[in-house]
């Protein structure tokens, strides 16, 4: 039976989901859903009202690392997430985990301060998307720098964000010099993780894209950073060999 996701399209989780399955080589099919009004079919799907959630063979898994372990246990075969070494295998779930509270928790926060301050960035969304989807995102832009300056609350949560998601970054770029892949010479779930939870920084060539047009549309103060160059060329490659 083939595998159904259901995603959001810019979810970053739902990219790592949908990376799983590329990486696992397994055939699914892609449901697209909306913030709001939607989530209450996920919700009459599978009790909660969060994406990613895939349905396969009876069976409804929500949550992307659920769905990666799942995905393992039930399909053994072909290329393996978890290394069978022990502990090569706890340092692959510690890792997964952490980025998990890292880029997936303050990703979105760095993005859309960055986001909003490329104009390139916002002119390919703009020619990629909707109108209305596009007047948003210039609307955020011009609200936003003023908000961080007259509160300071909301200024300390995006630095505190930025710093986070930058330490993370530039400890993967020193993994990667030590090593082929995150954990060792063997990609992973950690690998697949990383890749998939920045996926709105740069947007990979991938067929599966929510708008084909967004393919390479780059928050360049992130994705174009020298320092952050390993871990984003690494991110190119791993696309290319691996995912769709």
């Amino acid at each position: 039976m083939t595998i159904v996701l259901h995603r959001f399209p810019l979810s970053h989780y739902s990219e790592k989901a949908r990376a799983a399955l590329d990486f696992k080589g397994l055939e699914y099919r892609i449901v697209e859903h909306r913030p709001g009004l939607e989530q209450l079919a996920i919700y009459r799907l599978s009790g909660q009202r969060k994406l990613p959630v895939i349905e396969h063979d009876g069976k409804i898994v929500a949550d992307s690392t659920e769905i990666a372990l799942y995905l393992e246990r039930t399909f053994p075969e072909g290329r393996r997430l978890l290394p069978e070494e022990p502990g090569k295998r706890l340092e692959v779930l510690a890792l997964e985990a952490q980025l998990d509270d890292t880029l997936g928790k303050f990703g979105p926060r760095v993005w859309l301060r960055h986001a909003l301050r490329d104009e390139q960035y916002l002119d390919a969304m703009g020619a990629a998307t909707s109108p209305l989807f596009s007047a948003g995102l210039r609307a955020m832009a011009a609200v936003l720098p003023l908000a961080e300056q007259q509160v300071g609350a909301i200024e300390r949560r995006f630095d505190e964000a930025e710093r986070t998601l930058r330490a993370t970054l530039d400890d993967l770029c020193v993994r990667l010099e030590a090593s082929k892949y995150l954990v060792g010479d063997e990609p992973s779930l950690a690998d697949v993780a990383a890749v998939g939870l920045v996926h709105f920084f740069k947007f990979p060539p991938s067929k599966h894209l929510f708008k084909p047009g967004v393919a390479g549309a780059a928050v360049r103060s992130i994705a174009e950073h020298p320092d952050l160059a390993a871990f984003f060329d690494f991110r190119d490659r791993f696309y290319r060999d691996y995912l769709q």
